[in-house]
Formats: structure tokens, sequence, C-alpha cells
């Protein structure tokens, strides 16, 4: 039998019967509370839905209790930051009476104009190009994703997912028949990263989109311990100010001394002008107390100056999360400059 400690962490890719289905490296105290995730996947009820941009919406789900609405004093929900949990939902879902969420009419008619737009580009000579998102031959009875919780109260048993919706996606279009008080089914957790407190200086994070999940989970926790003295730098990239997830938050986040973030927009209008000098004023009136949101998209220059004002990278670490080139930019800067601590979700 292989050693838990020495079996390889979740690769992410939603199989439904996982070879390395086990608990996270995060190892509880032995005085810790049994979790409600242990063993397989639980029963969450979903009590909220809200949408936080154009795409992407906050889901909020609690512990569904066999017995009582009260939470037992002995058990808690342990959901270590930066791990993910595993969705699934029955294949046959469309073979039963699900109506649309009225939440999602909007996002569903502005898709729609999309696609069609996309449709004729592509019928004009472009290109479009489909990218398998999981084994096709798979041939049981479920559909599953991963996902990574924002928010966790422990002993409420409840957690917020951010899941951004996408076109065709066959769990996408699943959660688009989910309502308040239904019941979805979760396991986990799944991680490969593991903070330890003050274990470096300095941590960077990359995140773009909705890849900032992970990232903040991290960031919360750290700030949330009195005794952790790391420096942090948050580097978020969005496609515009309307796209921001969690926006308020990482507001409420820039009160804390060693906390620091930068936000780059790719995509948003600008009207003076000064977007190709990077030097843009169309954000002054959008722009919050404490924010800091450039009208420019993260550029390798960008990723240098940050790196060079930490001089010894020995006492700094790199966290990314964000589409393959987004990553890509960030690992190609950081080789140039040796930096070599860093972890990509």
């Amino acid at each position: 039998m292989i050693p838990d400690d020495d079996l390889p962490e979740c690769c992410g890719s939603g199989c439904t019967n996982c070879v390395l289905d086990r608990t996270t490296r995060f190892r509880k105290p032995s005085t810790a509370r049994p979790s409600v995730l242990d063993g397989g996947y639980k029963r969450f009820q979903c009590t909220n839905i809200s949408q936080c941009s154009y795409n992407t919406f906050l889901f909020r789900f609690r512990y569904l209790f066999a017995s009582s609405e009260t939470v037992p004093p002995d058990i808690e929900l342990s959901i270590p930051p930066g791990s993910h949990l595993m969705l699934r939902a029955p294949k046959g879902w469309r073979e039963t009476s699900r109506p649309l969420n009225a939440i999602f009419a909007t996002w569903r008619n502005k898709t729609a104009a999309s696609m069609n737009e996309l449709e004729s580009r592509v019928h004009n000579g472009g290109v479009r190009q489909t990218v398998a998102k999981y084994d096709q031959s798979e041939r049981d009875l479920y559909i599953s994703r991963s996902y990574t919780p924002v928010l966790v109260d422990e002993d409420a048993c409840e957690f917020d997912v951010l899941i951004k919706m996408e076109v065709s996606g066959e769990m996408s279009e699943y959660l688009q028949t989910v309502q308040v008080d239904d019941v979805l089914e979760w396991k986990g957790t799944y991680t490969g990263f593991v903070w330890e407190r003050n274990a470096r200086k300095s941590l960077i994070c990359f995140a773009q989109g909705v890849g900032l999940a992970p990232i903040y989970s991290i960031l919360t926790a750290i700030l949330n311990d009195e005794e952790d003295e790391t420096r942090l730098n948050l580097i978020y990239c969005c496609r515009d100010i309307d796209g921001i997830l969690l926006r308020d938050k990482l507001t409420k986040m820039s009160a804390f001394w060693n906390f620091d973030s930068t936000i780059y927009l790719s995509r948003e209008t600008c009207t003076c002008g000064g977007k190709t000098t990077r030097n843009c004023s169309c954000l002054s009136s959008k722009v919050k107390y404490g924010e800091k949101i450039l009208n420019h998209r993260l550029e390798k220059i960008d990723i240098e100056n940050l790196l060079h004002k930490y001089g010894q990278h020995n006492s700094l670490q790199v966290l990314i999360c964000g589409t393959e080139s987004f990553s890509k930019l960030i690992e190609n800067c950081l080789t140039l400059l040796n930096v070599r601590d860093l972890y990509k979700f």
C-alpha cells in the first residue's frame, strides 16, 4: 500500500471516481472537531445565489443535517484555504423537470447575442476552436467539476463559492436550474498548497478573473491570523471594472497594514485617449478610496518592476491562478529574475 503522503494531489479534472480520492494534506489537530466533509459526497442546501459580474455568480451552501436545523456543537465544516471541493450532478438531469432560475435569464440573453456575433465571424472566415474539458468517454451516472470556496463559516457549516458560467458547459447549464433550497452533493477537500505562518516575508499573488477564488481564501486566512506578519501583494487582472469580483471585500482588506493590491483592466473603455500611453484618467470617478485600478493590461514591464522592489528573492513566494497564457507570462518573468518559489493553482 502506498503511504498517504506519497500520493499525488487531485488533478482537479473532475473525475467522478478519482483514484486520488482522499482528504487534504492539511491535517487537523487531534483535538479538532470532525468535519462534515469527512467521507464521500455530502448533501448541501443552496441558501443564496447572487450575481457578481457579467458571467460569474456567488452560490452559498449549507450542510444539510438529517434531523435538526441547528448545527451540532461537536462538528464543523473544515475547508483549508486554497483547497477545492468537487460538485457532482446526475447526467440525466435534463430528463427531469428543472426550470431555469430567473437570475440567469439576463446572462443567457446576452450570451446568446454574443454567440450569434461569434458564429457570424466564424462564417466569414474566422476560426473557432473548442477544447475538451473532461473525458468524453466517461459513461457513469454523474458529471463533476471542482470549485474553490472563497468564504467558509466553519461553525455554521456554510461556504460561498464563485462559479463562472461557461457557454454550453454541461455543469453550467445544470447550475442555471438550481433554485434556493435545492440540495446538491459536494465532496472534498483537495489541495496541494500548504501555507506556514511567517514562512516568507512576502507573498505576491497573481490572479485573473475567477482565479481570484483560491488566492482570496489564502489572503483572508493570513490577514485573520494576528500572528502572521507576512506582507501581501495582490495583482488582480480583470476584463473591465464591472468584472472585478469581491470588490468591496478587497477594498476592506486594504485597511490592513500588510496588504497591498493593484487591479489591471484589459478591456475597460477609454474616452480620454490615455489608455495607449498607460495614463488613462477615465476611472477617476469610479475608483473607491484605497483602490489602485489601472486601465491597461498587465505586461512584462509591470511584473518586472514589481519584483525588483523585493530584492532578496529567498524571502518571497509567488502564487498564480489564471489562464495558461496568463500564467506563462508571469512564469517567464519569474524565470528571468531567478524567482523559483512559486505555486500555480
